[in-house]
């Protein structure tokens, strides 16, 4: 204990002390092939090179499976270039020293490891990062609850047998807010408690509303699944019951509801151990590090910027002054290293919540994003099948899915000359339409929540964390988002990353 003492009064001239937090730790990293997971172990690797052991938990069939996994999208990956001509020759023999592949799943006891694995990873671990999860808005209830809700229960049961764990670190999302309105603190969520509870004890104190408790949504799933007799139609209805649950208790989808009761299920099991939540917003391409526009899958606000770029998508059911609350990976890495190596030097036996975001302290707008991607795809227009360069209009914004629907009908119109043709052409040709407009209806009744988001995340956690590092540190951990000029960064970087690293051989023409 006096050792620690040493340690937090030295680091007290040079700020938080990340670089040397990170030497000698072994790691476990759970949902290591993801984007934001890899972004991090990338970051540990460059700038903590003293760190000892990052074990990755891989789901594969054996070993030699998850160390191919392990190669293939880590070691050979892009994001790892810098890092690779920063050592030249030596950085296989490093790069392999340092990440350990263990085959495993979040969803099982010991998270699927054999008992011999399992025994020396919670004799030589400092520090869990929990980065799994099933991200799909719309996912079916019993595998949202299974990977967002099951997976941290395991971890937690898992990190109790760990000897030296100084922290458990998981990353939730700052949508896991649901339908909470105005500025949101940085608060835990405790078993039992619900939006739509909240908002009906604002109201009056003596309704009462049912307690929202993991084992009663476990319980629902497995009767109703007992009660299928076959599984026609089993999906959908699993997808319908994850949104009627989620909207009852104030959670606009099964992804952010079932993340919220995951952050439940943790603070309910945490008992002395260390716990540190993170909430990123949306993630975005990097802004800086390793370099400009590194980005892996279609994320968030990418289908609607391309789908609007391909010229299939003139409008957005949406009000146009909402706030899209956005953040660059590089950023939500650094702020977790740093968050990591404030409360790993404490180990104090409490639950800590993060907001990584923007609208606070750097307010984006729906309409200032389709702005800069107008002047974007003016300037660097995509192409159709037959290499003609698509010409974008400004954007058309609707509050009203009636008034998107009819507004798309008549732009396919305008669109395709109808006149002369026969009454077969005619029926073909409005059923095309009527894919389209169904296709665009059902994607912003999806997004329809983000639309018209009515909440501001609160990031005083975040600034505090700023003030406690070092200049060099904030030069070297920049999480400063106030400094981001948000033009610059879609025009400049993230749209021309998007097309880089996720269309790079593949056709965008339409």
């Amino acid at each position: 204990m006096d050792d620690e003492k040493e340690i937090i009064s030295q680091k007290a001239n040079n700020g938080i002390g990340i670089v040397e937090f990170f030497e000698g730790k072994n790691i476990l990293v759970t949902g290591g092939t993801g984007f934001l997971a890899k972004a991090l172990i990338e970051k540990m690797l460059r700038t903590t090179p003293k760190i000892n052991k990052i074990y990755i938990l891989i789901r594969a069939k054996d070993k030699g499976a998850a160390f191919n996994r392990l190669k293939s999208e880590i070691i050979e990956s892009k994001l790892f270039k810098c890092l690779e001509e920063m050592h030249g020759e030596y950085y296989k023999p490093f790069i392999l020293n340092k990440l350990i592949p263990i085959v495993g799943n979040i969803y099982e006891p010991n998270l699927g490891m054999d008992i011999i694995t399992a025994q020396q990873i919670t004799q030589q671990i400092d520090l869990i990062i929990d980065s799994a999860a099933n991200t799909t808005f719309d996912e079916r209830y019993d595998f949202a609850l299974d990977a967002n809700v099951n997976g941290p229960y395991q971890l937690v049961m898992f990190a109790k047998k760990c000897k030296n764990l100084k922290l458990l670190m998981h990353y939730s999302t700052a949508y896991a807010n649901g339908e909470r309105e105005g500025l949101i603190l940085e608060k835990p969520f405790t078993m039992g408690e619900s939006i739509t509870k909240e908002k009906i004890t604002t109201i009056s104190s003596f309704t009462n509303f049912p307690s929202l408790h993991v084992d009663n949504e476990m319980d629902l799933v497995s009767k109703l699944k007992n009660n299928i007799t076959n599984n026609i139609g089993l999906e959908q209805i699993m997808k319908n019951l994850g949104v009627e649950r989620a909207k009852l208790y104030g959670w606009p989808d099964t992804y952010t509801f079932t993340k919220a009761i995951g952050e439940m299920m943790i603070n309910s099991m945490r008992h002395e151990i260390p716990i540190l939540i993170l909430r990123p917003s949306i993630i975005t391409s990097s802004y800086k590090e390793p370099f400009p526009g590194w980005i892996q899958g279609y994320r968030v606000i990418d289908p609607s910027i391309f789908l609007y770029g391909k010229g299939e998508l003139p409008a957005v059911y949406c009000d146009q002054d909402t706030l899209m609350d956005v953040i660059p990976v590089d950023l939500v890495v650094n702020a977790t290293m740093a968050a990591i190596a404030k409360h790993g030097y404490l180990q104090s036996p409490q639950l800590n919540v993060y907001h990584l975001a923007t609208t606070f302290v750097n307010p984006l707008a729906i309409h200032q994003i389709f702005d800069y991607c107008y002047e974007y795809f003016t300037l660097f227009p995509l192409v159709n099948s037959k290499g003609d360069k698509i010409e974008v209009k400004e954007m058309k914004y609707f509050d009203k899915i009636s008034d998107f629907s009819n507004y798309i009908w008549e732009v396919l119109s305008k669109q395709h000359k109808v006149q002369d043709l026969s009454e077969k052409e005619l029926l073909k040709i409005h059923m095309r339409f009527k894919r389209k407009v169904e296709f665009l209806n059902n994607f912003s009744m999806l997004y329809e929540p983000y639309g018209f988001y009515r909440g501001r995340f609160h990031t005083g956690n975040m600034r505090n964390l700023m003030e406690e590092m070092s200049e060099e540190e904030r030069k070297n951990f920049e999480i400063d988002a106030s400094n981001i000029n948000w033009k610059d960064y879609l025009t400049g970087i993230h749209i021309s990353g998007v097309r880089k690293h996720v269309f790079e051989g593949k056709k965008l023409c339409i």
